[in-house]
Order: structure tokens, then sequence, then C-alpha cells
């Protein structure tokens, strides 16, 4: 039995911990937060329930997997909803379109939305798919690239079928010429941080996801998917601390660890760490010579949570706003390092799923795109929160057609990417997507340092739950590999 700690309690740290403790594994899962979940929390403000990470979820099946890894039925509390509709997208022309992954209803919509391009959309779910396959197969399941394998033909012509040379931009401009087509679909450049001007075409397999497998919504909120895996991490033994923060890892002469925290220190044979990249070396400073890594901030974002005493029926549960000039966001946001005053909206109304979320109103979560912290910029001063908030709620006002918003907001909350960092204890910070290479993060275990393992969001493709958890699977079989080496060698030392 080997002795492991994982840092970090969002969803790759505790899968991760559950299914090697499973295993027979003695795991200890360092939380530096109140609660697990990471990024995924929930708030409760005067009988309004929101999700601080409204993400759609897909794939379910893998979410569920994690059960049967760990030898277990799947939680009977966790129920995944199918969603009828993915999103409903709003833009200022006036125009409305439903994304569904049902094909008959896109295709009747496409006929009136934008019937030249109907064509071109059928072709892009068709390439959207094959991206897929090929990520799925070379990707997914394969956690330890190099760029040595670029030696064997296989991997050189799966990469030369991904579009390396295009941006996320480039390839939809192949399928679509209406501006609003381009707006929804290179949204999902925000889904790893980043600009379709700059994110790789290869990502393009998320619209594969959405709109043919489909979304689906966690019954009782996101938080309910952290329960259930926490519930799982207890039954097979983690030995789970909250408020813990790690002070230091330090590498022992026999390639064991020490990990410091205020109260106590463990001995571990492996770590795995599910913090970002920069907190993981500060933690590693005293004993490992310091490496320059090429990071680069993604995007952090502007949270609204609005608890409204009034309905909007033509709200779903995802909606997003797209502006005229649907570009200039990301110009604002990666170049000007500016919050837009063009931004895209999503706007979060689980309570159209979920009626007793909305306590006989409106829970609205209403997200906005904005450059990463920077604590000398006068936009990430509390006093500007105010104003900006007024902004967006003036948007979904004359442009959503949310009549009388302002007048309605019984109780709200707003968080701006200071507080977002603050909750989640990590930052905004990510390997440079520029190209294709994204498909080529680091690796998950360190090539310096025996024993030592990320799950973060800079090593692996795009920030959804679904990939986060696909990371964690990853995992495993790389540290029980590793451990099985390091006994036998151990082992024939003895014997020699």
């Amino acid at each position: 039995m080997a002795r492991g700690v994982v840092i970090g309690g969002g969803l790759s740290g505790l899968v991760s911990a559950a299914i090697l403790s499973a295993r027979g594994h003695d795991v200890v899962l360092l939380e530096k937060q109140p609660k697990l979940g990471g990024k995924i929390q929930e708030l409760q403000l005067d009988g309004y329930h929101f999700d601080f990470e409204p993400s759609m979820i897909t794939m379910p099946w893998i979410l569920e997997r994690v059960f049967r890894e760990a030898g277990k039925t799947i939680d009977p509390k966790l129920r995944f909803i199918p969603l009828a509709v993915n999103s409903r997208n709003f833009f200022e022309s006036g125009t409305i379109i439903d994304l569904t992954s049902d094909p008959d209803y896109m295709m009747e919509q496409m006929r009136e939305f934008s019937s030249e391009n109907r064509q071109g959309f059928i072709d892009y779910l068709m390439e959207s798919a094959r991206l897929y396959e090929i990520a799925d197969a070379k990707f997914f399941e394969n956690p330890n690239i190099n760029w040595s394998d670029f030696l064997s033909f296989p991997w050189l012509k799966s990469f030369l079928s991904v579009y390396p040379h295009l941006t996320m931009d480039a390839f939809h401009r192949r399928f679509f010429d209406d501006p609003r087509l381009l707006a929804m679909m290179n949204r999902y450049a925000t889904y790893v941080g980043s600009s379709p001007y700059r994110a790789p075409a290869a990502l393009g397999f998320f619209a594969y996801l959405e709109l043919v497998q489909g979304v689906y919504y966690v019954e009782g909120g996101n938080y309910r998917l952290v329960e259930a895996f926490e519930r799982l991490a207890s039954e097979v033994n983690v030995h789970i601390f909250h408020e813990t923060p790690v002070q230091q890892i330090t590498v022992k002469d026999d390639f064991r660890f020490e990990v410091k925290t205020e109260k106590y220190l463990w001995d571990a044979d492996f770590v795995i760490s599910s913090v970002d990249s920069v907190t993981l070396r500060n933690l590693m400073k005293a004993n490992r010579q310091e490496t320059k890594v090429n990071l680069e901030q993604s995007s952090s974002g502007f949270l609204c949570l609005l608890g409204v005493d009034k309905k909007y029926k033509h709200l779903h549960h995802h909606n997003y706003f797209y502006p005229l000039d649907h570009s200039r966001q990301y110009v604002d946001i990666f170049e000007q390092k500016e919050w837009s005053l063009t931004p895209a909206l999503h706007v979060a109304f689980s309570g159209h799923s979920e009626s007793s979320r909305a306590n006989q109103g409106s829970n609205l979560a209403v997200y906005v795109n904005v450059p990463p912290y920077d604590k000398n910029h006068r936009l990430h001063q509390a006093s500007y929160y105010d104003s900006y908030r007024d902004f967006i709620v003036h948007w979904l006002e004359s442009k959503l057609g949310l009549v009388d918003l302002g007048k309605s907001i019984v109780t709200q909350k707003v968080y701006g990417p200071r507080e977002l960092e603050a909750m989640i204890g990590t930052k905004h910070a990510v390997i440079d997507r520029v190209n294709a290479s994204s498909f080529f993060q680091p690796n998950i275990k360190d090539k310096s340092v025996e024993g030592l393992y990320y799950t973060d969001s800079s090593t692996h493709i795009g920030g959804s739950i679904v990939m986060s958890v696909i990371n964690a699977l990853n995992t495993i079989p790389l540290v029980e590999e590793d451990l099985a080496k390091k006994d036998k060698k151990w082992s024939t030392l003895l014997e020699y």
C-alpha cells in the first residue's frame, strides 16, 4: 500500500483521491477552502439558489464512470437531466435561435435563421464529430503525450488532420459567413479562457459534444456532483482535511515527499496537485530549481447573482446574448486588458428547469468574461463593480427583453476576478493555447520529480467539468504504473 497526498479538492483532485483510495492506497486530500469543489460552488440568497459555475454538463457517462472505477454503484442521489434546449441565443439584431441536439428542430430553425448556411452547419457538425473522434482516440485517453510521438506516422497524421495552422475563427469561417453563427461557435474558445482568434481549430470538437451528444443539468445544481464524489471519497476512506492549505512540499533523498501544513506533516510516495501550476511551483521553491514556464493568464469573469421577483418566460436554462460587434470583446479582454462595453452575456436560469431554485421568481446568474485579476488596474477595484453591474442590468433590460429587471431585483451579489480567485483559491493561469499544441499540454507526470503528478486545468483540453474528470481518470493508471515499477526496483535491489 502506497501513501499519497492530493492537493486541492476540486473535481480532478477529489476523483483522483477517491479512486486511488478505493484501490487500496492510503490517500490524504488537502483543501484550502472550507468546502470542496474548487470553482464548482453554490450560494443561497433569500431562497434563491445559484451555481457559481453554471456550466453545461456533457458526457454524463464519464461522471458515472468514476463510481465504477472505484468499485461502487452510481450514487442514487445524483441525477442528470437532459436539456431539450442546450441554449437560447439572442442577438442585438433581434433574432433568436435555440441550439439543441435535436437535428430536426435545428434544421427547421436554420431554414428561417440562416438558410444559406444550412448546409455549412451540417458539414460543420460532421467535421466537429471527426475532431472529437480523433481527440477521443489519440488524446483523451493518452495523458503522457510527448513530442517524440510525432516520429510515429499515425500520430503525425492525426496531428495534421486537426488543422494545426488554423485558429478557431478561421476554421469556422470555412463553414459560415453569417456573423451570428460565427459568434455562437466562436464562443467555444471561452471554454479554455481564450479568444477564437488564438484558440486552435482542434477545439471545434466542443460543438459535437453539445450539438450532437447533448447537454445535461444536475438535478439540484452542479454542487450535487461535488457532494456525490465527496460521499464516495469518504466511503472509500479518503482522509479529507478542509481549511488546510499546504505550506511546503519537500522531495526527500529517497524520492519520497514531505507535505507540510500548519498543523501536520505527511510522508508520501506520490503527490497529485490539482491546484494551478503557479501555486504548486511556489510550494516547491525551497527544493526545486526554478525553470521558466511559458504561462499565459486566461480570462477571468464578472458574475452577478440576481434574485428577481418576476419570471421571464422567454428565457431557457442557458441563455446567451451577442452584440452586433461580437468580436470586439476579445480585443478588449486579450489585447487591451479592459472590461468590454460590448460583452457577450451568459445568463443561467436554472429555475427554468427546477422552479424550486428560483423562489417563485427568477434566479439569474449572469456571467461576463473579463481580463484576469490585476490589483493595480482601476477596473479591478470594488468601486467599479457596482457601475459595471448597473451597465449589465441595463443591457439585459434593453437588449435581452428583461423588462423592469432593475426594479425587480430583491437580492443580489456580485463577484469580480479578485473575489472569484480568492474563493477558488487559485490563479487564472493556463498554458498558452495559440495553436493545435493545446492537444499537447504539459504532461500529467512531472518529468523531473518522480512521483509528482498534475491534474490542474493546464494539463487537459478545456476547462469543462467533464474534461477535468477525464484528466483525473487518466492520472490513476500513471500513478499505479509508476508505483509498480518502484516496487519492482526495490525488490530487485533487495534480492541483489
